[in-house]
């Protein structure tokens, strides 16, 4: 067995896992980092997304602090660009002979790890400081892992990767799932020269769909509106459909309201195209595929001879039962601000460069479930503004310096002068959004 020694063990290089080695390492020159992934190579699920996948937000905030992803603006890296910039990223840190990098290798527990090419290849590690779990959030992409319902040998379906493979043209195509990965795959069709009557597209529950441009780094200044439109609804519906009204929120039919909310992000252009597809089936979850039909909780979709499916099912980012960031000589990273999880790990990697204490390091970064239900909208507002209210007051030049950080586009002088303008609404809907839901004020 080989041993090592280290100060950090981080378990996991895909997008949380490099963002915060990458923070670890540019906060202390004499930090040293091993860190570990199953994949060949940095990028976590990215190695395994489908080819024509891009980042649902611009790049300008994706990444890690230490380095640019993308010309800036509202530009949406490939999957491809991303993985290139994580090799970057990653030789950048081993040329300073400070990060080991160990592929195709599983952890084992207790600082050890062996190779997945070599049992036999085995290692301990003496870690000085802490072991990091960048692997908590469990993303999954439907290439990797089997549906969750039964399929029959023999059926005619297929992972949303084969579709750029694929030979043949089908009479008609059926998408199962209405999360990103579902959208992604309808467009793509379309885009390929589908006709949308050609489409099936199986929804389960229809969600709340965020519109892009409110992610341009121009516009940021405009999400204060958000919070007078809450502060001034009555009610989880009314707000929403505000929030409807003024275009920050969209759906795909005015005739379904939504019941799911998971930070899916489209362009005005992507949500026209998407509201082309006519054939929504909406009967819940599939539980059964055959090679003559679907069934589904709330009824039967039949099936054409060659129709061609498509599984987008998997979960992306599960709801992970919430844990302890910082726990001893644990760090388990997880989203301190919604739907933001590269900057939520660069923070907890700032913190760590920063405060020895864990339970004042866990009192500013409070885990943020990712949302799944409409309710979660409010309830991740709320976990996001207590983290980032208690953050600003320790370590305001961190949110504004750092890339990944909205702030970062603001500037010190507008950032401020929006905090002051915004502080009564904010209070009135950080309010009204924990009545709605019924959450009580944390110490």
């Amino acid at each position: 067995m080989r041993q090592l020694e280290t100060d950090y063990l981080v378990v996991g290089a895909g997008a949380m896992g490099m963002a915060f080695a990458d923070e670890i390492l540019m906060r202390d020159s004499s930090v040293r980092v091993v860190l570990l992934d199953r994949r060949a190579g940095p990028g976590g699920h990215w190695n395994d997304a489908y080819p024509y996948v891009t980042l649902h937000q611009p790049a300008a905030f994706y990444g890690v602090n230490s380095e640019p992803l993308g010309p800036g603006g509202t530009y949406l890296a490939s999957g491809s660009e991303v993985l290139t910039y994580y090799e970057k990223v990653l030789r950048k840190w081993e040329d300073t002979g400070r990060l080991q990098f160990f592929p195709r290798c599983e952890y084992l527990g207790s600082q050890r790890f062996r190779s997945l090419m070599n049992r036999e290849s085995e290692y301990s590690v003496t870690v000085k400081r802490k072991t990091v779990d960048a692997t908590y959030m469990k993303v999954t992409v439907p290439s990797t892992r089997p549906p969750k319902y039964e399929v029959e040998p023999g059926s005619n379906l297929v992972a949303p990767n084969e579709l750029v493979r694929f030979r043949g043209s089908p009479s008609d195509y059926v998408v199962i799932g209405g999360g990103k990965t579902g959208i992604d795959a309808v467009l793509f069709l379309l885009k390929s020269g589908c006709a949308p009557e050609q489409i099936r597209w199986v929804i389960p529950h229809d969600a709340w769909l965020i519109d892009r441009a409110a992610f341009d780094p121009a516009r940021f200044v405009e999400l204060g509106s958000q919070m007078q439109e809450i502060a001034e609804g009555d009610s989880i519906e009314a707000i929403m459909a505000s929030l409807e009204s003024s275009g920050k929120l969209l759906r795909l039919d005015p005739k379904v309201r939504p019941t799911k909310y998971r930070c899916a992000t489209v362009s005005r252009d992507e949500w026209e195209q998407l509201r082309r597809v006519d054939q929504v089936v909406r009967k819940g979850r599939v539980q059964q595929v055959t090679r003559e039909n679907i069934t589904l909780e709330q009824g039967t979709l039949q099936l054409t001879q060659d129709s061609l499916l498509v599984d987008c099912t998997a979960d992306g980012l599960a709801k992970r039962p919430i844990r302890p960031v910082f726990e001893g000589a644990e760090i388990t990273l997880q989203a301190t601000f919604v739907c933001q999880q590269v900057f939520s790990a660069a923070w907890i990697g700032y913190l760590e460069s920063r405060i020895a204490d864990d339970s004042k390091k866990n009192a500013l970064s409070r885990p943020v479930p990712h949302p799944e239900f409409v309710e979660d909208y409010f309830a991740t507002l709320v976990g996001t503004n207590e983290n980032l209210t208690s953050g600003l007051k320790r370590f305001p030049l961190w949110f504004v310096r750092s890339r990944l950080s909205a702030l970062h586009y603001f500037g010190v002088r507008a950032a401020f002068r929006i905090a002051i303008r915004e502080r009564k609404s904010q209070g009135q809907a950080l309010a009204k959004a924990k009545a709605l839901i019924g959450i009580e004020d944390r110490p």
